[in-house]
């Protein structure tokens, strides 16, 4: 070999041969000069902590927009669910005036304020619930508004709107108004009468309307009505209704079925011969809590007076005790009803069917009306006595007792001849 050719082998740094494109450790420090001095380059690891750097400070960046929008969203959604509303609520809208047209407006029973307010609000009567809230919370009378329908108009303000809920003219009359000892014949026409409206004679009967002979097909069909368990006759459910539609206001809303109404009025007195023990006072009386509901109702018949119901119930319980018909021309006249006898044709003691109780002994086979409470809080407690007759002693109606025939005969020449009512 020769001798230039070992010079250029040993003048080389061996690592450079293996690799000579990586730069060495110290021939890469100083980069370049500038003004004449050397400047040093970052290595290779400080410049990788300057990319993260700078990778994390985009990240944040783009981490901080995001949130910023976020917040700015959050505060756009609470100033409508909250700002806005309270806006509102602190300036209801409100109509000016008494408004035009007409609308049907329907309050449920149990209506609040708020209640009220939206189907105001609904049927366009009132610009804003709160309008008609505000006016409610400023009148104490709001609370005594009663339900039924009534006759309003659109765009009124809250002010006018209550104050035509609280008129009694501007209700629409189709209430169901059951009187003590009205009969079942009674209850169904006034079921199915139309509602009234302030042009209708005040005397008129008035109802919901419902349909007729849906109310008579839930009349007859009385084992579907559900009647007390405890009213039973001879171990079966009753051939009628009667005595069994407790005497009330009825108010029915819209859509209301014949059987639904019939339910409510079954409902009514089930509870209250649950609260007055009526039911269970029948076995002190010795009779059934079925026959005693037909004592009452012929005590709500027979007498005007409260105090005379539970004498008019001793004198039927003596009667019966003493096999003696009862003769009450009560429940002839009932007979003469269901069969569409006119009243002034109706003779009590020859009145054909189980009713005439000149020639039957016992108890009609059914209620003969629907007795108040007072009535059946009399057939339950019977007054002690031992009367077996009854008769008018004055033009009032107030009865006279006794359990001679002869006193009785005399008093009851005494209402004839003074017109008491005594045929």
């Amino acid at each position: 070999m020769r001798q230039r050719d070992r010079e250029s082998m040993t003048g080389s740094d061996p690592q450079s041969l293996v690799d000579p494109g990586e730069p060495q450790d110290n021939a890469g420090f100083f980069d370049h000069f500038e003004d004449g001095q050397p400047v040093q380059r970052a290595s290779r690891s400080e410049r990788r902590e300057e990319a993260g750097h700078h990778v994390r400070r985009q990240r944040h960046r783009r981490t901080f927009v995001v949130l910023s929008i976020v917040l700015v969203g959050v505060l756009a959604v609470a100033a409508w669910l909250v700002v806005l509303p309270l806006y509102h609520y602190l300036n209801p809208a409100d109509y000016s005036g008494n408004g035009t047209g007409s609308v049907l407006v329907e309050v449920k029973a149990n209506d609040d304020a708020s209640a009220i307010a939206k189907t105001l609000h609904d049927k366009g009567v009132v610009a804003s619930e709160q309008a008609f809230k505000d006016a409610a919370n400023d009148n104490s009378k709001s609370r005594s508004i009663q339900p039924g329908s009534y006759e309003l108009h659109e765009h009124m303000s809250g002010k006018n709107a209550l104050t035509l809920l609280l008129d009694p003219k501007s209700r629409v009359r189709s209430d169901v108004v059951v009187t003590e000892g009205m009969t079942m014949l009674d209850v169904v026409k006034r079921l199915t009468a139309p509602p009234c409206d302030n042009a209708t004679s005040t005397a008129s009967t008035c109802g919901p309307g419902l349909n007729r002979s849906a109310v008579a097909a839930a009349v007859k069909d009385v084992k579907a009505l559900g009647l007390p368990t405890d009213y039973l006759s001879g171990g079966r459910t009753p051939a009628s209704v009667e005595g069994f539609l407790f005497p009330a206001t009825y108010y029915f809303p819209a859509k209301t079925s014949a059987v639904e109404a019939l339910g409510q009025m079954i409902t009514n007195f089930t509870d209250q011969a649950r609260s007055t023990n009526f039911t269970t006072a029948a076995s002190t009386n010795h009779i059934t809590p079925y026959q005693q509901l037909i004592v009452a109702s012929i005590a709500q018949s027979e007498a005007k007076y409260p105090d005379d119901y539970p004498k008019v119930a001793r004198v039927i319980l003596n009667r019966i005790a003493a096999n003696r018909p009862l003769q009450i021309d009560a429940t002839s006249s009932y007979g003469c009803k269901l069969a569409g006898t006119p009243a002034n044709k109706c003779v009590y003691a020859s009145v054909a069917g189980p009713y005439n109780s000149y020639r039957r002994d016992g108890l009609p086979p059914t209620p003969i009306g629907n007795p108040g409470t007072d009535a059946m809080d009399g057939a339950a407690h019977p007054a002690a006595g031992n009367w077996l007759y009854y008769v008018n002693s004055d033009a009032d109606g107030h009865l006279f007792f006794t359990n001679s025939e002869t006193a009785f005969a005399k008093a009851a020449e005494k209402c004839k001849a003074n017109h008491w009512g005594c045929g």
